[in-house]
């Protein structure tokens, strides 16, 4: 017997509106059909229209889980127009949120796929984790969804002192608890039968693909704006890439614990190694006549932002986010999967869909 099985646009199992119709037969899926494009909203073309700090605040506001990624890019991109560099306090604090940002979405997405396979338990600490990340955020940024906190050249808030000792306080036990955590976890019975060899993705198909980010290293591809253009502080810091060889459910899994928790020690020595001195800058009345371009590497992969300027303000905005999980790659994925893995392959995915259909 064959049937269809309609899944979103709206999931509890995803974060944005998405829709995969799949066909099954004897309990595997044999076809995808996937449909996106439920909140496309155009904010490219919409920032050139924009003054500075009403741009800064909607770029803060095109992705919940990776606002502080795009503000970055945005802002190194006009930091090459101006022809300015962030002083090592700023370098050091934006490294910071980032990797918090980076920690506190990882962890979500890793409590996703263990609620997912009935490691509910499991998949509720992380997600207490993940909460206990975007608070330590907050702290650094001023929101737990950042609001707009990076200026061509420093920051618009600094990080005041008591903050940062209670961010060091604070991190070691965060750490323990997380390395403990995965220690226990990695090499559960329940875990590996769940997750291994399921939903594969070949470092072949991942390349032909263009996938990016934690997919894209969990199926064996050494990529990360952060090692090969390092920016901010990274090139100072002692940053290495979680790189895993399966591309099953099982690597991305990893990935995003493993790198969870090198953000928790990239935080930590960033703030260790804060300088004494003001980051803060004043915005900028006008946007100086050019081109310019800049990558981070978002809890998604990498985040480009391509700008122009007439002298004036922006005339131009391109934004280069992480692949959508298209059709193409959903029937990768899910092709013979069996239909009680389906929803542990989609969240290990953990697709952006607000970054995609920005």
């Amino acid at each position: 017997m064959s049937y269809a099985l309609a899944l979103g646009p709206f999931h509890p199992a995803w974060l944005g509106p998405q829709r995969f119709i799949l066909r099954i037969a004897s309990d595997r899926v044999v076809d995808v059909e996937y449909q996106s494009g439920f909140n496309e909203r155009r904010c490219a073309e919409r920032l050139p229209r924009l003054a500075l700090p009403d741009a800064l605040h909607l770029v803060a506001r095109i992705c919940g889980e990776c606002s502080f990624a795009h503000s970055l890019a945005f802002c190194q991109a006009l930091e090459r127009l101006y022809e300015r560099t962030a002083g090592a306090r700023a370098a050091l604090i934006r490294v910071t949120a980032a990797e918090l940002e980076r920690a506190a979405s990882h962890l979500r997405a890793a409590g996703a796929v263990l609620r997912a396979i009935g490691m509910d338990q499991h998949g509720a600490h992380l997600e207490t984790l993940s909460r206990q990340f975007r608070d330590m955020l907050a702290q650094v940024t001023g929101g737990r969804i950042p609001p707009p906190v990076c200026a061509p050249g420093g920051l618009l808030r600094d990080l005041p002192a008591g903050e940062r000792n209670d961010l060091l306080t604070m991190l070691p036990g965060i750490s323990a608890d997380l390395y403990r955590f995965v220690d226990r976890l990695i090499d559960q019975r329940l875990l590996l039968a769940r997750t291994s060899e399921v939903g594969t993705l070949p470092r072949t198909a991942a390349e032909q693909f263009g996938v990016r980010g934690p997919m894209a290293r969990a199926s064996g591809i050494r990529r990360d704006v952060r090692a090969d253009q390092p920016y901010a502080s990274y090139a100072v810091l002692d940053f290495k890439p979680m790189v895993q060889e399966g591309g099953d459910v099982y690597a991305r899994l990893l990935v995003f614990l493993l790198e969870a928790y090198e953000s928790v020690k990239l935080v930590e020595t960033a703030l260790q190694r804060l300088p004494e001195e003001d980051p803060v800058v004043e915005l900028p009345d006008d946007i100086p006549r050019g081109q310019a371009s800049a990558a981070v590497e978002g809890p998604r992969g990498a985040i480009r932002y391509m700008i122009e300027s007439d002298g004036l303000r922006l005339t131009r905005v391109q934004i280069d986010t992480p692949r959508q999980c298209d059709r193409l790659l959903a029937r990768t994925l899910l092709s013979r999967a069996q239909l009680d893995d389906v929803m542990a392959i989609l969240a290990s995915v953990a697709v952006c869909v607000a970054c995609a259909e920005q």
